[in-house]
């Protein structure tokens, strides 16, 4: 990165060079793994936390009817506890939200001490109940055995990610950017300082379709609830079907939420008549958008595409537009899309560059998105770029330098000629 303060070295019409250039070199490296172990927390907090608020909710009314006071001051306090963090990590998930940091530090630990101490009290208690693994199946049967299992597990798991959660803040907390001499946690609250979305958040802004994301959500909403809250049929044969098919019931009902939430989007014109902050425009390939794949469900409902959690970053300091994919029937989550004709699109995209307040643009391959940097550096608004590769996603090393070099052979193309 460039020190804004500092001129750029340049080469004078007799070739020699005026001015030295100071290019700070910022290695993000070791809060960047730290923060993809943090991200692995969101479903432990959505997923988990919010099924398991559910099920204690539902004990709520079974203490209410029995009058016990006692065990309903303590399921009112864990329901309060997992909503929240159910709520939290579902509002803040895809974005660096240093804010939410500070509970983290509190709700993490004991969430783990939690699932531990739940965990260790199970199984003593089954170890004094029952002499052996055989007595267990000849006393409760193979689909109790099942269920018991399956809770221990989702326990340990809990509780081993919420101790990875706290441990990736606690190496935020005091691993600075050396080039910055300061953390990721203090840089982003500076950010904030001129963030500003209220405005906008209170419009009426035009959805993609609104009624139609309502409907596809409240039956993703349904699955998923009844999934949770009914209890496994007493036929072994129907048990037994259910709990082998558990994963195409779930991503069923994740499917449909995560499509839901495409509906809600905002249109990018509507929004740019509303929002009246300079355009943070998203320039890329059509063939760089990325596609969820609902088979892991659980990963497709939270962790979004890297278009995604830009969006949930950027849209904070300006509207995040970009041009919609001819082929698209319902676009992607992240920038907010407008769909035009071949002839409008041109205009409209050299418009966007001049009013941005930042371009953010993944660098490509095709002719159409190295036209457009070509745009940006011939419209003298590089310094206004951010330029960036978009996740490549192969295991083959060989293959992913080699994608990253004709990309970048690319940008060398565009910037030649240039100071």
């Amino acid at each position: 990165m460039q020190n804004a303060a500092d001129e750029p070295r340049i080469r004078d019409s007799k070739g020699d060079m005026n001015k030295s250039p100071k290019v700070t070199e910022i290695n993000i490296s070791k809060q960047a793994r730290a923060l993809a172990w943090l991200r692995l927390t969101d479903y432990v907090m959505v997923v988990i936390c919010g099924f398991a608020a559910i099920g204690v909710l539902s004990e709520v009314v079974v203490s209410i009817r029995a009058g016990d006071a006692g065990m309903l001051v303590v399921e009112l306090i864990l329901s309060a506890i997992l909503c929240f963090l159910a709520y939290a990590g579902w509002r803040h998930h895809g974005v660096i939200d240093p804010a939410i940091w500070r509970a983290y530090h509190v709700i993490f630990p004991l969430l783990s001490v939690l699932c531990l101490l739940t965990v260790l009290l199970h199984v003593s208690s089954l170890l004094v109940t029952y002499t052996s693994l055989s007595d267990f199946m000849e006393q409760k049967g193979k689909i109790e055995f099942a269920e018991e299992f399956n809770g221990l597990v989702v326990l340990i798991w809990t509780g081993s990610m919420s101790l990875l959660g706290w441990i990736s803040l606690r190496l935020l907390r005091r691993t600075k950017i050396l080039a910055m001499d300061s953390t990721v946690g203090h840089v982003l609250l500076r950010l904030t300082v001129n963030a500003d979305v209220r405005a906008v958040e209170k419009a009426n802004i035009k959805r993609i379709n609104k009624p139609r994301g309502l409907a596809i959500g409240a039956a993703g909403s349904l699955i998923l609830l009844a999934y949770i809250l009914s209890p496994l049929p007493r036929n072994e044969i129907w048990a037994e079907f259910i709990l082998r098919n558990n994963h195409f019931i779930m991503p069923l009902g994740f499917f449909l939420l995560v499509w839901a939430e495409r509906y809600f989007q905002f249109d990018a014109d509507s929004l740019l008549a509303v929002d009246k902050r300079p355009p943070i425009v998203f320039l890329r390939s059509f063939a760089d958008d990325e596609k969820q794949h609902y088979l892991t469900s659980t990963r497709a409902f939270l962790d979004f595409s890297l278009e995604y959690r830009l969006f949930r970053h950027f849209f904070r300091f300006g509207p995040f537009v970009a041009i919609g994919s001819p082929n698209e029937t319902v676009p992607p989550l992240g920038a907010a899309r407008v769909r035009l004709s071949e002839d409008e699109w041109q205009p409209r995209v050299l418009r966007w560059i001049r009013d941005a307040k930042l371009i953010i643009m993944y660098s490509g391959k095709t002719y159409w998105v190295n036209w457009e940097l070509r745009q940006v550096v011939g419209n003298e608004c590089a310094t206004r770029l951010i330029l960036m590769i978009p996740e490549i996603k192969t295991w083959r090393r060989w293959r992913r330098d080699k994608e990253i070099l004709a990309r970048m052979e690319q940008v060398r193309d565009a910037f030649k000629s240039t100071p």
